[in-house]
């Protein structure tokens, strides 16, 4: 199965949001691996995920681990990609040895101006940006014209307000890089709900 948009799909902790994913052409999963996280993917769950998934990178995403720890758990998990969910110096990115996924979180009050500038610096040092909000419940007339602003100049993933309404609306005007879409809890082992994953994917799928 095809796609016509690079996703990332983060918050994976389950062998079942793995597998869906990657048979669904999703390209990037990532794992919460903040260290003082209580919902961080333990270890051996991360093993067992990685060994049976194939086709699709992997992320680790960090909250305040310094660039060592960060090196030592991806050499450990052969992780592909780093996303920082918070903004890190240029200095500590640098040192970091896989490519960096920087998340920037929007809100009402973000300055457009601020904020471009603020990509401007990060950008020769970070692979992609992945664009979260707390205050947009959707992508829509509102923040469209902003979004598209900023997909113009940089990789950037739409991670927020998106749904099978007005996803090939966000592709077609906004032209992002991608977008980010969000893992979950299996209700039990082994079962799990996809049916709002799965609706976006059959909207972006590759006729």
């Amino acid at each position: 199965m095809g796609l016509r948009t690079s996703v990332i799909v983060n918050g994976i902790n389950n062998l079942s949001d793995a597998r869906y994913c990657a048979g669904m052409g999703v390209d990037i999963i990532g794992f919460n691996l903040k260290l003082d996280d209580q919902e961080r993917v333990q270890p051996n769950t991360l093993k067992e995920i990685t060994s049976w998934v194939a086709g699709v990178k992997l992320a680790g995403e960090f909250l305040r681990a310094r660039p060592d720890t960060i090196n030592e758990i991806a050499s450990e998990f052969n992780l592909d990609y780093i996303q920082l969910n918070i903004p890190y110096l240029i200095d500590e990115i640098e040192e970091i040895n896989l490519p960096v996924i920087q998340k920037v979180f929007i809100n009402k009050d973000t300055v457009e101006s601020e904020l471009l500038e603020m990509m401007e610096l990060y950008s020769s040092v970070v692979h992609a940006f992945i664009l979260y909000s707390d205050d947009f419940d959707k992508v829509d007339e509102t923040n469209a014209p902003f979004l598209a602003d900023i997909c113009k100049r940089f990789d950037v993933y739409i991670g927020f307000g998106l749904d099978k309404g007005n996803i090939n609306t966000v592709l077609k005007k906004i032209k992002p890089t991608g977008i980010g879409l969000q893992g979950g809890h299996e209700i039990k082992p082994g079962l799990k709900d996809f049916d709002e994953l799965a609706e976006i994917f059959e909207e972006i799928e590759e006729a």
